[in-house]
């Protein structure tokens, strides 16, 4: 089948096995796309679980599954983030909290970048398998960024193991979208996250210091990553900004990434 008049991908049945699927991609399907008409929160949770971003279209009236397996994935050590000294001095305003909004988060989301991914029968997905919380070793939780009590910028996405994978986001004033994203960072390497998947490479996440890796490399990397020992701690937070990017440049500091606090991290 064909959606928006791209390639012909394939349509899978609703009782496909994710792990059997990520295997087909791996010996050489051509596409970053399936398609599938189940929305059920166990399967997405199968799929995402195996390192596909769970997105939806609508095509000739039907919402449908699309779980998307990218040919080139941006990925991150979030140890290893690069920052900007004007982030660095902007963090101070801001407190970034771990899954305490994640509808909102949706909502705002949607609101910024509509339906076009994500479509009603996946959002209500989404919903149900956020609230379920830890599950299989998946949870859908969001981070969001707060001034002065006030949700500023977040995103939401993917825990599995010592991996988080970014979905979606959203800012609400200048900058704000700069320090979510550094304090982020140093936050998922104080929780012990070892990979930060970053989805489709743009320049922005190029800037964070992301790196392009084929499809197979990124599953090499997914999958360590998701079989780790241990459990990401995200206790600490709420904190501040602030505090957040002051502990990522010291881990820049003690890896010999920076000369001096205050640079921008190499």
């Amino acid at each position: 089948m064909r959606l928006s008049g791209g390639p012909a991908i394939a349509l899978v049945p609703d009782s496909v096995d994710p792990l059997a699927l990520v295997r087909a991609f791996e010996r050489g399907y051509p596409h970053e796309f399936c398609a599938c008409a189940s929305f059920e929160p166990g399967l997405i949770a199968g799929l995402v679980r195996e390192g596909f971003i769970p997105m939806a279209f609508e095509h000739e009236g039907i919402d449908l599954l699309t779980p998307k397996l990218h040919t080139e994935r941006a990925i991150l050590d979030p140890a290893a983030v690069h920052m900007t000294k004007s982030a660095m001095r902007s963090a101070r305003a801001y407190t970034l909290h771990f899954n305490s909004a994640f509808d909102e988060v949706l909502d705002r989301c949607l609101a910024t970048h509509g339906d076009g991914w994500l479509r009603p029968p996946l959002v209500a997905a989404l919903r149900e398998l956020a609230a379920r919380g830890q599950g299989a070793g998946v949870r859908l939780a969001s981070f969001e960024l707060l001034r002065g009590g006030t949700l500023v910028a977040g995103e939401l996405g993917a825990l599995v193991g010592a991996s988080w994978t970014s979905y979606s986001g959203f800012r609400s004033e200048d900058g704000s979208g700069t320090v979510q994203l550094v304090a982020l960072a140093s936050a998922l390497a104080g929780a012990g996250i070892r990979l930060w998947d970053l989805g489709m490479p743009l320049g922005y996440k190029a800037a964070l210091g992301s790196v392009t890796v084929d499809r197979a490399a990124f599953l090499a990397a997914f999958r360590a990553a998701r079989d780790a020992a241990g459990t990401p701690d995200f206790g600490f937070l709420p904190s501040g900004a602030g505090a957040l990017v002051g502990n990522a440049v010291e881990r820049a500091a003690a890896a010999g990434r920076v000369a001096s606090a205050g640079k921008k991290v190499l």
